[in-house]
Order: C-alpha cells, then sequence, then structure tokens
C-alpha cells in the first residue's frame, strides 16, 4: 500500500507560526516532562535501532550517521542510505517501486564516503563491528523485494559477516511481522501489523543482541511519555510530534544496567492518528525488552500539510537538505533523547571540543538570526550555520534558541 510509505507529496511550504505565549507553555510543559523521566543506568554504546518502510530508511541513515554509539540495527522494508538524495521523485520510484531501476549500492556506498569525509556523519568503518538484520516480504508491493537486494549489497560492504536477510518471506505484505498480532500477514492495511507466525521484533533483536531470555507472558515495566519538543524547538514545523514515548522495563527502573533500542514507526504509524497506540505497545519489542533489560524508545513524528501529510520521517529532504546527516533536526532530536535517557549532555552529537569549551547562545525570531548572520536561508526556511540544521520557517513569528560552538557554527540548543 503506497499510502504507507508516502501517499502523493509535493514540496510546499508549512504554515507554522508560534506565539512567544504558546512557546514558553510548550517549553514549560516539556520541562515538566523530561523531569518526571526516571534516572535509568543506560550503556550508551549498547544502542540499537529499527525501523519499518520510511521509518526503516530513517533507521538506516540514522545508523549510519551515528555509527559511532551504535551496536546495530534492523530494518524492515527499507533501503540504501541516501537512497533519494533528496528528491521525492526518486523516493517515490528508485526508492520504493524500484522503476526505472532498483537503487544502486554502490551509489549509496560513495555518498556515504563522501558524507563521512565531510564529517557531517559518523565513520562508516564503525559499521564494521555492527549487527544487522533484514526483513522483506514476498508479496511487498510497497517497497519492492530488489529495493531489500539492494539495502543488502549496501550493508554487505561495511558489514559482511554480521549480517541476517530474511528474504522475500512467503505470504508477507508491507507490514511489521507479529506472532499473532495484526491483519492479514498479506495485506498492507492499517495499522500495519500482521499475524505472519514471525516474531520479527524478537528476531531483530537477537541478531543485534545475541542470546536472549524468553519474551515475557505479561510486561511487568511501563510506558512513559517523552517531551520531544525538550529536545527539538518547535516539533511542529519539523513534523515531530510533540510527545514521544518509552517502554522501560521494571529492572531498568529500578537501576539494573540496561541498553537501548530506538523503533522508528512507518508513515500513517504515528500514535496521534488512527493508529493510535498499536504500533509502540504491539509490534513486539515490549515483551523482549522486559526480560532482556531494554529501554525501547518510540519517537513520534505527525504529519505536516503539503511537505508531509502522512507523517513519515525524513528520508528524502521536505525537512531540509541535510536531512541524512547528523546535523538534521529528526535526527538530532533523537540522538538529544539517547543521551538525555542515559544522562548525558543533550546536544544531539555536537563536537567534543563545543561541548567543553564555553558557548554563546541567543535566543531570537529566525529572520532576526539570519539578519545577523548566525543564520541562512533555504527555501523558505532557516537553516543554522554551521550545523545546518534546520529551525523552522524564515518568520518573525518563529523563535529559535541558537548555541555558538564554533566560528560561524551554530547549533539548536536549549539556552539558559
Amino acid at each position: 500500500m503506497r499510502g504507507l510509505a508516502f501517499g502523493a507529496l509535493g514540496f510546499a511550504l508549512a504554515a507554522c507560526f508560534a506565539s512567544n505565549d504558546d512557546r514558553e507553555g510548550a517549553e514549560l510543559r516539556a520541562e515538566a516532562q523530561a523531569a518526571a523521566l526516571p534516572a535509568l543506568n543506560l550503556d550508551v554504546m549498547d544502542t540499537s535501532v529499527s525501523g519499518l518502510s520510511a521509518g526503516a530508511y530513517m533507521a538506516v541513515q540514522f545508523h549510519v550517521a551515528y555509527s559511532s554509539i551504535l551496536r546495530g540495527a534492523g530494518i524492515f522494508a527499507g533501503g540504501p542510505f541516501y537512497c533519494a538524495e533528496g528528491s521525492l521523485n526518486t523516493a517515490l520510484t528508485t526508492c520504493m517501486s524500484g522503476s526505472p531501476a532498483p537503487p544502486d549500492a554502490a551509489r549509496a556506498i560513495e555518498a556515504t564516503k563522501r558524507f563521512a569525509a565531510a564529517g557531517t556523519i559518523d565513520d562508516p568503518s564503525n559499521l564494521a563491528r555492527q549487527r544487522v538484520f533484514l526483513f522483506g516480504g514476498a508479496n511487498d508491493t510497497t517497497v519492492v523485494p530488489p529495493v531489500m537486494d539492494a539495502l543488502e549489497s549496501y550493508y554487505r560492504a561495511w558489514t559482511p559477516a554480521a549480517l541476517r536477510f530474511e528474504k522475500r518471506r512467503p505470504g508477507t505484505a508491507h507490514l511489521m511481522p507479529t506472532v499473532a498480532y495484526g491483519g492479514d500477514c498479506n495485506v498492507a492495511a492499517e495499522p500495519w501489523i500482521g499475524r505472519c507466525n514471525y516474531d520479527g521484533a524478537g528476531v531483530a533483536l537477537a541478531q543485534i543482541y545475541g542470546t536472549m531470555e524468553p519474551p515475557s507472558s505479561s510486561l511487568g515495566g511501563r510506558f512513559v511519555s517523552l517531551a520531544q519538543e525538550a529536545y527539538l524547538p518547535n516539533p511542529a514545523s519539523h513534523s515531530v510530534a510533540d510527545t514521544g514515548y518509552a517502554y522501560i522495563p521494571a529492572s531498568c527502573e529500578a537501576g539494573a544496567r540496561c541498553r537501548m533500542h530506538v523503533v522508528f514507526h512507518g508513515c500513517k504509524q504515528y500514535a496521534s492518528g488512527s493508529v493510535g497506540d498499536r504500533f509502540y505497545r504491539y509490534a513486539g519489542y515490549n515483551e523482549w525488552a522486559d526480560t532482556n533489560r531494554i529501554v525501547v524508545v518510540y519517537p513520534q513524528a505527525i504529519p505536516t500539510s503539503g511537505t508531509n501529510p502522512n507523517g513519515c520521517w525524513d528520508w528524502w529532504g521536505y525537512d531540509g537538505p541535510n536531512y541524512a546527516t547528523r546535523a538534521a533536526p529528526q535526527m538530532t532530536m533523537v540522538r538529544r533523547i539517547i543521551d538525555a535517557l542515559a544522562g548525558g549532555a543533550q546536544d544531539g552529537g555536537a563536537p567534543d571540543a563545543a561541548r567543553d569549551s564555553g558557548t554563546t547562545c541567543f535566543v531570537a525570531n529566525n529572520y532576526e538570526h539570519v539578519t545577523r548572520g548566525r543564520a541562512h536561508v533555504w527555501w523558505g526556511y532557516a537553516l543554522a550555520n554551521g550545523s545546518n540544521q534546520n529551525m523552522g520557517l524564515y518568520s518573525v513569528g518563529v523563535v529559535t534558541s541558537l548555541r555558538q560552538v564554533g566560528t560561524d557554527h551554530y547549533v539548536i540548543g536549549t539556552c539558559p
């Protein structure tokens, strides 16, 4: 079903304006929610990611961009890094239908090397120690099997000995496979979770982490809300919800040393839509997390009229040209959430030298940031100089906090 991955999208500018009162209220709510999170004993270096469809593409680019802190990835119906190359048309054709030809893995490998040389993603040599699981359905007509084959070729270049590919699984459409939850395994329909007699989440986690304890039959932990607006100013302007979710096992909340797994939903699977909580509750991860000391994070996107009507994660560039790098707002937000849950700095991967030195902070509307030379304009959006993070619309109505971390280098951050 093409609607899960995109629908008919165009690059129209979103009209997102926030008053100072609204913004202050959002920041207060975010601070209150963030403060309510339990103190967790998490090993950031034992973090992993997975995702379905658009979430699979997001998981791939997050895995590549932040490979220095990740253990591995599970990809359900996705394709190679930077497949769309900033083009919606390429996303809808090459990267999904495989027409006129499926993605070129060699081209994706060269793009990875180019980004790494520019310092916008982590060193891809980190991928050599990663463990990867790939899953593709034989009857997937949204992200067709040859696209998954290209993803396998891409990962084989980096992780040849630690990759498992469940290839062209019979009777499986474009969905998240579970043992017994969801709709018909061969029908791509809401909630895009299928009864496939196959534990996709469990197999992915076992590939990444090795031998696992059996999953729990009754969850003993709890779900918590994550104030995403605490980690990304004006999140709606980036197609991001104010609130994300996490499942925290009781053992982790009690202080046990735990690891973290981030799951990116597919298009239309965001919690504020018709799917509701079904993806983050029933995709199959939490039962394994409960008995294996894994905190599961479910970041949430939302629709944006014109640019992203189906609430997809940005893997083709609707939120700016640097969508596949560490500078991308959505990517930065998730990294900040990881750091925050682990009790670390919420800088989204800023250079160590910048973290250790004093920084100068500026709070102003985006028009003033551009006028003062701290940002520049791209397609009606203000991008921070140096990091190229998308600050939202180039407008006096959008206020952003910028921290200067180097000469003509600014990052979005919380100011004192």
